[in-house]
């Protein structure tokens, strides 16, 4: 039997949003602390820093739904979470302890996009699975093009 999780009165699958957030949080830890120190800001590597920690959300996303077979944008959104509790930890870090300057909205825009881009990983893996039913319920069929 599959290990299930209650989350908003809906039931995930815990290893398809353990399966997402390994890869996300491995590609946030990996590229943008390891290599995102690395490379100075606003340069060419930043930008490609940048890309491909959004590309790593994308693929979390996307795995977490892939492997769920209810609620793939609710098990999209929460392989992001560990992100998240990771960009408030880089944070603290970077506001503590080297003193630099931290935006206040800076937080909540890491952790809008975190959701915003494991969720069209999870709309681009529905869409290439091409499932019958909804995304979002799985007692409603998804209806057929015309």
């Amino acid at each position: 039997m599959r290990s299930l999780l209650q989350v908003f009165g809906r039931t995930v699958e815990r290893r398809a949003v353990i399966g997402g957030a390994l890869v996300s949080t491995g590609t946030a830890l990996v590229v943008g602390v390891v290599a995102g120190s690395w490379v100075a800001e606003r340069t060419a590597a930043a930008y490609a820093v940048n890309g491909l920690l959004f590309a790593g959300m994308i693929a979390g996303g996307a795995v977490a739904a892939a492997r769920a077979t209810n609620h793939q944008l609710l098990s999209a959104v929460l392989s992001s979470g560990p992100v998240m509790v990771l960009a408030v930890v880089v944070q603290l870090i970077r506001r503590f302890g080297s003193g630099d300057a931290v935006a206040p909205l800076g937080l909540p825009l890491v952790m809008l996009l975190a959701a915003s881009l494991a969720t069209l990983g999870g709309i681009l893996a529905g869409v290439a699975q091409r499932r019958r039913r909804s995304l979002l319920d799985a007692r409603e069929p998804r209806r057929r093009r015309p």
